[in-house]
């Protein structure tokens, strides 16, 4: 089936977002909501979906057909740290899998409001171990996320570091929130184009996940994290995002810090397009094949 204009997409997503993320609504009517709304597009078939746990955390493994098993995807799903699940990300997930060529683990972290900064680190960071323990070859393994996903990514590699841990091959940030601050949720204009997000749905989101915890804890807005000795960067950008300048600026900065950095920015695309990627005509539904060829690069670089 051919795929579809952006702004035919666009303009169906504005009232979808409005139901999903309904300021009346609780966080966890709005997960089954997105449930409900991510069924489509599904997994590609002969993909395996297994549950599983990491370090306790739940989640599952998504294996599609013909992967290398000893490439490995840690993959941290986004949803502004309140209103993604690992089952909303099935069929994300399942396609990401299949363009790196390796077997995904998404986890079920831990959300806001019920569970505040820092439980989805200390989850991502107790899954990362038990990948380790059960002998997966850090330079065979990879870190992703998309959002929340991207910034939990960043901050995961900053926990990796400071325990003396290997860290992966590469990290795959797209369309990345990194900057919880308040001058950056709510002092940044909205984005015209954007069908979801804005300034009162990210500081929603930001007062959910913090708490009291200060904003500028680089665990919790790693825009401010110190990048020295953190694995390659593989960023990805729409440029119509809300948090579009802070994908470009977490690039910039992991140049500056001398990191490998592979930055594709997608023009006339809202934040997280990814999730319908394949439903879409021209270069957005070449993002996550894109994305997971380049992660497959840094986990076969060690060969």
């Amino acid at each position: 089936m051919p795929g579809l204009p952006p702004d035919v997409v666009r303009a169906s997503l504005r009232p979808l977002a409005r139901w999903l993320l309904s300021p009346r609504i609780s966080w966890e009517t709005s997960r089954k909501r997105l449930e409900l709304a991510t069924l489509v597009p599904p997994p590609p078939r002969g993909t395996r979906i297994v549950p599983g746990s990491w370090g306790g955390v739940p989640g599952f493994d998504a294996r599609p057909a013909g992967a290398d098993d000893r490439r490995v995807l840690l993959y941290l799903h986004g949803g502004g740290y309140c209103t993604g699940t690992a089952k909303a990300y099935r069929g994300y997930a399942a396609r990401i899998a299949a363009a790196a060529g390796a077997r995904t683990v998404v986890l079920e972290y831990r959300m806001a409001d019920e569970h505040r900064f820092p439980a989805a680190v200390d989850d991502a960071l107790a899954a990362y171990r038990a990948l380790l323990d059960e002998g997966v070859d850090p330079t065979k393994l990879v870190v992703a996320g998309d959002s929340a996903g991207g910034g939990l990514s960043l901050a995961l590699a900053q926990r990796i570091r400071t325990d003396g841990l290997p860290q992966p091959a590469a990290l795959g940030l797209i369309c990345p929130w990194l900057d919880l601050t308040p001058e950056a949720t709510g002092g940044r204009p909205d984005a015209p184009r954007e069908p979801l997000l804005s300034r009162s749905r990210i500081g929603r989101f930001a007062a959910s996940y913090l708490g009291d915890a200060d904003p500028r804890d680089p665990l919790a807005s790693p825009m401010f994290a110190d990048l020295d000795g953190l694995p390659p960067f593989v960023v990805q950008v729409a440029g119509d995002d809300f948090l579009a300048p802070d994908g470009r600026a977490i690039a910039q900065r992991g140049r500056d810090a001398g990191l490998a950095v592979d930055e594709r920015e997608f023009a006339g695309l809202w934040h997280d397009f990814h999730l319908i990627s394949p439903l879409l005509a021209g270069e957005g539904a070449q993002a996550l094949p894109a994305m997971g060829a380049a992660l497959r690069r840094h986990m076969d670089a060690a060969r």
